[in-house]
């Protein structure tokens, strides 16, 4: 690989030695005074496929130049939104080097009479406020790929295995079309459904909440936001594809997608099924309810997405390629957005979808002891089957010039079938048997939610004075049924305790949440570049939890035997109450806002177990700083530092104090006595783009300190059973950073990106009432290149390398360090008679792991395809996924009081044929992206 990357730049180094090169400038001014043109764009095209070559911006005096020009033949594009395009033939050569152009006039744009637009001739990447804007028609896919395809060839934007993306160091919670909601919240409903070659810019931005946007002020709820604008022909009439495809051992998947858009009106109505893992959407939403439940009764002021999305939770620390078994989905639903009469703004979506994931794992542990250490291996099944109906709906309502209402709302419907088959043993220190055992654990259930949220948005005849007030509230109620059967075998009991333990019980578990928030903001303005913000918001939710457990009777056959260890109700409310100011100051080269929030919090629990009631309640204030500072050295280079505190309510199987045993081995119960978490992050930028050259740099760092940190305290028997209770504790903090630069690659006629991530966290677990600090390091380098050598040719390098380092204070001899290295390449090959050749591989290597789990693994996967019928709307493909039948998911995790090594059975070969149509496609889909369309 090293000869290789040696040979690459050796390469690139002799091509620039040997190109002759030149220098263009010139002078633009108007028609109207002759005053000079200020920040008209200069973009230099081949002539012969108006390939991007290089572009620039007028200064102040309508000059510009543009430097390193190799030899050859061009076009220069001049424009500027207020004037007429001009265009001008360009020659450079070694006899004359230099084009100078000292008087070139621009009309005046309200006096043309024939517009000529030039569509794809825009920067790749450019910097637009606080935006990030990529130019999607400067970053070449493959026929009939997705969004998802297209965010992996972005700077700046990386896309996980499962189909998340980061953009900018933070995960993107949040992906808009034409800056509107599609199917929701849902980012993956935008990129795995929507067609690559239908967008025109993809803009990265900090979406600020509802309220927020009105008074001007980030109130920590702003999200990681990516808009996908489309191209203006999407807009006038109908676009989609539908797919359809069989293949070896009975593997199927069929997709399709629908889109109408005209105006405001936005439908689209899409559709999946599959049993080859391929997703479509998340399934977050539908995998447990009752941690949704938890979710949605957890209260706070002033969180920051950025604090909870950028960083690497300290200790936790995993690497390798997790695996995710062999995965049965189905799902369909519809978007509808449109604007009522003239004021209102209608958005809606409904979708269903079913979820069937099959898992075989087995897992290896260490486990740490304040003297020793033991060991545990486990091997378990699951199938799980899960279906979920969601309803949305939002209206944003234009009362007048100054007042308008907005109201969303959520409804969702969960039923639930889990089956889990584990067997297990732990061993001693010397690898002699403790005990072991196995279990069947099957579940039930069913649960509803519903969200809404009103916002009343005021504005007043002077500019800053707003006025907002915000309604939200909350329902959710779950039930489920279960049943547990386990027996486990004890070798080192004394001769007073039986060698055998066996449980045989059913449990029915009911749950419910009611909650709301509201809370008011007022700003005035402070002179012309200054807001004051005066906040106030209350907050309560009450949850219960009722569980009860029969234990089986051999006399009557039945589960009738009440175990009140097992059985328990549990109430937890949480209000609280804030107020607060902020300043906001906004100069020519920077921006300020900073201010502080008081609160009250009240968290009371009543725990009733048989006859027997018990009562908690406390109170805590806390002073909540934030702070948010930007400088702008450039219209496209700025640095910013966020600061915020806010806190994090347990939730309910934290604080409810019944003992889970649905791993008889490994027991958790929750602890009443919790205190809520409290966070100081802070977080700073670095966004530097250069659009003429084609140059990026982005780097982001955050710093996380937790007080009452919620941690895991173990307490182990001497027949190896492990109970695990949450504590609070200080002096948890971690870091975590991310940088990545951009640079063009001419002689090669790609860009090269280099980018590494960097995490380092504190965190305290507790084993046997011994304290055990964990210190965790992660550091991973990596590089990719984007090379297209021919119109026809696309290559993809990408090589990273993963060092991952925990440091134990229980047991220092077992601090562990591990690399994960990954190496991929990407060919998409256009062949004639419309083939496509499309092959990636991908080498992962996983070292110093425990005995079995040191895996290398290849997977190959290859396409070829023939696109066909009037403007090749046709397309036939035949496909194979892990060519070499070698994939399997290995993972580690260092982040507890144990190290665990774990590999999952991944789907493997299979070979398929598909057939999938494009509606609305014009002509070849593999042409050079830049095309002059003439009005």
């Amino acid at each position: 690989m090293q000869k290789y990357f040696g040979w690459l730049f050796l390469c690139l180094f002799s091509f620039a030695a040997h190109a002759q090169h030149g220098t263009i400038k010139g002078t633009i001014s108007d028609t109207v005074a002759g005053r000079p043109v200020v920040a008209a764009t200069i973009t230099l095209l081949q002539k012969k496929d108006s390939s991007l070559v290089s572009f620039t911006m007028t200064n102040e005096r309508g000059h510009f130049e543009i430097l390193n020009v190799p030899a050859g033949e061009y076009r220069l594009l001049i424009t500027h939104v207020n004037y007429q395009n001009q265009r001008l033939p360009i020659t450079i050569s070694a006899t004359a080097p230099a084009v100078n152009l000292p008087g070139i006039v621009l009309h005046d744009r309200s006096r043309m009479l024939n517009e000529v637009e030039i569509s794809g001739e825009a920067p790749p990447v450019t910097l637009i406020g606080d935006t990030v804007q990529y130019n999607a028609g400067s970053f070449r896919t493959p026929p009939n790929a997705s969004v998802e395809q297209l965010l992996k060839k972005l700077p700046g934007v990386q896309v996980g295995k499962d189909g998340s993306v980061k953009a900018q160091g933070q995960k993107v919670n949040r992906v808009l079309v034409d800056g509107k909601e599609f199917f929701g919240s849902d980012p993956k409903m935008a990129t795995k459904n929507l067609p690559a070659d239908a967008i025109d810019k993809v803009q990265v931005y900090d979406k600020l909440s509802n309220a927020a946007q009105l008074t001007g002020f980030d109130d920590g709820n702003s999200e990681k936001t990516i808009n996908l604008k489309l191209k203006a022909e999407k807009k006038k009439g109908m676009f989609g594809k539908a797919m359809a495809g069989g293949g070896t051992d009975d593997r199927y998947e069929g997709r399709f997608n629908l889109n109408s858009f005209k105006g405001a009106r936005q439908l689209s109505v899409l559709g999946m099924a599959n049993n080859i893992n391929a997703e479509g959407f998340s399934f977050m939403d539908m995998m447990n309810f009752s941690g949704e439940m938890a979710k949605m009764g957890q209260g706070g002021s002033g969180n920051s997405s950025f604090a909870l999305s950028a960083a690497n939770p300290a200790g936790a620390l995993s690497g390798g390629n997790s695996g995710n078994g062999i995965t049965t989905a189905l799902g369909g639903g519809v978007n509808y957005n449109n604007l009522i009469g003239k004021k209102t703004e209608f958005t809606s979506s409904y979708f269903y979808n079913r979820y069937n994931p099959q898992q075989e794992s087995d897992i290896k542990r260490q486990y740490f002891l304040p003297d020793s250490s033991y060991f545990y291996n486990q091997h378990t099944n699951s199938n799980n089957l899960n279906n979920s109906h969601r309803v949305n709906l939002g209206a944003d309502i234009q009362v007048d010039s100054l007042f308008s209402i907005k109201i969303t709302s959520t409804l969702g419907y969960q039923d639930t079938q889990n089956k889990n088959e584990s067997s297990y043993e732990t061993l001693s220190q010397d690898q002699q048997l403790t005990n072991q055992g196995f279990s069947k654990n099957s579940s039930s259930g069913h649960g509803t939610n519903f969200s809404n949220e009103v916002l009343f948005r005021k504005k007043f005849r002077r500019k800053g004075r707003t006025l907002s007030l915000t309604l939200q509230n909350s329902l959710n109620n779950s039930e489920s049924n279960g049943s547990l059967l386990s027996v486990n075998h004890f070798f080192n009991r004394p001769p007073s305790q039986p060698g055998y333990d066996s449980i045989h019980q059913q449990n029915t578990i009911s749950g419910n949440l009611n909650s709301y928030n509201a809370r008011t903001v007022y700003t005035e303005p402070l002179g012309k570049r200054s807001l004051l913000e005066l906040s106030l918001g209350n907050s309560h939710s009450k949850s219960t939890s009722d569980k009860t457990t029969y234990d089986y009777n051999p006399h009557s056959g039945q589960f009738d035997q009440l175990n009140p260890a097992l059985t328990n109700n549990f109430e937890n409310t949480y209000s609280y109450t804030n107020a607060g100011f902020r300043l906001r100051t906004k100069q020519k080269k920077f921006s300020l806002a900073a201010g502080l929030n008081w609160q009250a919090a009240s968290l009371e629990g009543k725990i009733i177990a048989g006859k027997k009631d018990s009562v908690i309640g406390k109170n805590f204030y806390n002073l909540l700083p934030s702070l948010r500072f930007q400088y702008d050295f450039s219209r496209y280079r700025n640095l910013s530092i966020n600061y915020v505190a806010m806190t994090n309510q347990p939730d309910m199987s934290q604080l409810q104090p019944v003992p889970d045993i649905s791993d008889p081995l490994n027991i958790r119960e929750g602890n009443p006595l919790l205190k809520p978490e409290l966070t100081h992050a802070m977080q700073l930028n670095f966004i530097s783009v250069n659009p003429f050259q084609n140059k990026n740099l982005f780097a982001f760092f955050t710093l996380q300190e937790t007080q009452n940190k919620i941690v895991s305290s173990d307490m182990v028997d001497s027949s190896g059973v492990k109970r695990s209770r949450p504590v609070n504790v200080n002096g948890v903090f971690n870091m975590s950073g991310s940088v990545s630069a951009g640079f063009p690659l001419k002689a090669l006629k790609g860009t090269v990106n280099f980018s590494s991530n960097i995490g380092y966290g504190s965190t305290k677990q507790f084993i046997n009432m011994a304290v055990n600090n964990i210190q965790t390091v992660s550091v991973g380098p990596s590089v990719r290149f984007d090379l297209t050598p021919t119109p026809k040719l696309d290559l993809s390098f990408n090589a990273g390398v993963n060092y991952y380092k925990s440091n134990y204070s229980l047991q220092p001899s077992l601090n562990s360090g591990y690399f994960s290295q990954q190496y991929e390449t990407d060919i998409n090959w256009q062949l004639p008679a419309s083939f496509y050749f499309n092959t990636n591989f991908m080498y992962m290597v996983n070292s110093r792991r425990a005995d079995g789990f040191n895996a290398k693994v290849p997977v190959w996967n290859a396409s070829l395809s023939r696109q066909f019928l009037r403007y090749q709307r046709g397309e036939l493909k035949l496909s194979v996924n892990d060519l070499l039948n070698e994939n399997v998911g290995i993972n580690r995790s260092t982040n507890q009081n144990y190290i665990e090594d774990s590999r999952t059975r991944n789907l493997q070969r299979f070979f398929m044929l598909s057939f999938t149509y494009s509606l609305s496609k014009m002509g070849n889909g593999a042409a050079p992206m830049m095309q002059l369309i003439r009005h």
